[in-house]
């Protein structure tokens, strides 16, 4: 008999695993998907999706469904953060899960971005990164900063004879050091066609990989219509984006490396990576790694240094006080509203919500950067006094180089930016030179009193202040002096 029990023990301990292993998945499935607008049969929230200024449309629904909000298009999930908790509980402490890319068709696929870090994931993007630290590390950064003191004594100098230009003149001190670091490639004339060519790129890319712009990245299948066919005329803009940023990561590599054969190479990153090139590392890697940080750095710097104007034409008690913390100006005026898309690669659990595998992460860092439970009520003031408490870091919310400020402006997790040293080192460079020996001030209006810019930002990945006004001078005769005695 106890042989009996024994043999029946076996189907009946294995059934009850079963059953109580499906009774945990079905429990699991029963999860309800986080709040969020109610979408329409088969097509979803489609309609709701925002073609331009997402930010600001995805806080106002987070008054209404909270900071998780959940939508689907045409089949398909997204998760939209507006939190910074939540992101540093996810997209921080979870990164292993939450590192994926967002299949763009449009801007990946057809117009070749898919090559970029930004876009890339797996063991590509791993080889990519390993390239990229090698070459921007904390420590690789210094050997540059000789470099950036000249390009922010130069832009100090443009300031100086043409003011109204600044927009301008920070696109050049951008480009000015990024191709020579990347490339040991002197930048000699406005008009350089390496310089046009980057600033047509980034500005393709922006538009290229923004969320729902793109028909075909919700119905894959019209990658496939003929350019001719009516309607397909995203195909000719495609093949026009594709071939302009082949060049972009083609020319200025080769470049370097008939340098190199030549003796006549400057040093670069990109030399210092063909230099020392382990026998497993494709060229491939190096070119798509520097293209990538050569084409984010031409665009993402001069938006932060015009949103410093900005603040410090709203805010001149700030200015003042002379406190040129970079890190309050990435955070009051980010540079990636929405960042780039991530994928969940394994479904997951939070807060009592299932998040389905592969959905798509929209996280709105605009809004996170104005999350008064974490920055106060005042949180669309430009108030650095916030960051100086015992808690500079709310939840916990930190990477390698975000633990004096704890923002999110150069991403989350596994996805922080790779450049995000030689950015802070150059902006900090920049502002501070700027505040140290210029003024800077709203311009009057008709009456005679200050008229006060509107702060307003562009649309897309990499977003810029919109065109204002304001007043730039040296602060004293003693401090033009000193710059035009600092000029390139």
């Amino acid at each position: 008999m106890s042989n009996q029990l024994a043999t029946l023990g076996v189907p009946v301990c294995a059934t009850a695993l079963v059953l109580l292993v499906g009774w945990r998945l079905l429990g699991k499935k029963k999860l309800p998907l986080p709040p969020g607008p109610k979408g329409y049969p088969v097509v979803g929230n489609l309609f709701d999706m925002p073609k331009e200024n997402d930010s600001p449309v995805y806080s106002e629904w987070q008054k209404t469904y909270g900071d998780m909000i959940h939508i689907s298009v045409l089949g398909k999930h997204f998760l939209i953060i507006s939190s910074l908790k939540v992101a540093a509980d996810l997209l921080q402490k979870r990164s292993t899960y939450y590192s994926g890319r967002m299949r763009f068709i449009f801007g990946g696929e057809l117009c070749h971005h898919n090559h970029s870090m930004v876009l890339q994931e797996g063991a590509y993007h791993r080889e990519m990164r390993k390239c990229g630290h090698r070459a921007l590390n904390s420590t690789a950064v210094k050997q540059w900063q000789w470099l950036e003191e000249e390009a922010a004594h130069e832009t100090l100098r443009r300031l100086l004879q043409n003011p109204t230009d600044f927009v301008k003149h920070f696109h050049r001190n951008a480009a000015f050091s990024i191709m020579r670091i990347a490339y040991g490639y002197q930048l000699k004339r406005e008009d350089d066609p390496l310089l046009r060519n980057a600033n047509k790129v980034l500005d393709n890319f922006s538009k290229a990989c923004a969320p729902g712009r793109w028909l075909v990245d919700v119905i894959p299948f019209l990658r496939y219509v003929p350019e001719w066919v009516p309607g397909a005329g995203f195909k000719k803009t495609a093949r026009i984006w594709a071939h302009e940023r082949e060049q972009l990561y083609n020319v200025p590599f080769d470049f370097v490396k008939k340098g190199m054969v030549a003796g006549t190479a400057l040093p670069s990153m990109t030399a210092l990576l063909l230099d020392t090139k382990k026998p497993h590392t494709n060229e491939e890697h190096i070119k798509d790694a520097i293209g990538s940080l050569y084409a984010g750095g031409t665009d993402t710097t001069p938006s932060a240094l015009t949103s410093f104007v900005l603040a410090m034409t709203l805010y001149p008690h700030v200015q003042r006080k002379a406190r040129a913390e970079l890190d309050q100006l990435l955070r009051w005026g980010p540079v990636v509203a929405m960042g780039v898309p991530h994928r969940l690669i394994k479904e997951d659990e939070y807060k009592g919500y299932r998040i389905p595998k592969n959905t798509i992460v929209l996280t709105n860092i605009w809004h996170m950067n104005r999350d008064s439970s974490a920055y106060g009520p005042d949180v669309d003031d430009f108030r650095p006094e916030r960051f100086l408490g015992p808690d500079p870091t709310p939840w916990g919310f930190s990477t390698s180089n975000t633990q004096e400020f704890g923002s999110p402006a150069f991403g989350f997790g596994r996805r922080v930016c790779p450049g995000e040293h030689l950015a802070d080192s150059s902006l900090y460079i920049v502002c501070s030179s700027m505040l140290a020996t210029m003024d800077i001030s709203p311009v009057s209006g008709p009456d005679g009193t200050p008229a006060m810019p509107e702060i307003q930002y562009t649309s897309g990945v990499v977003i810029h202040p919109k065109a204002f006004q304001c007043n730039i001078k040296a602060r004293s005769a003693k401090a033009a002096e000193l710059i035009n005695g600092t000029a390139l």
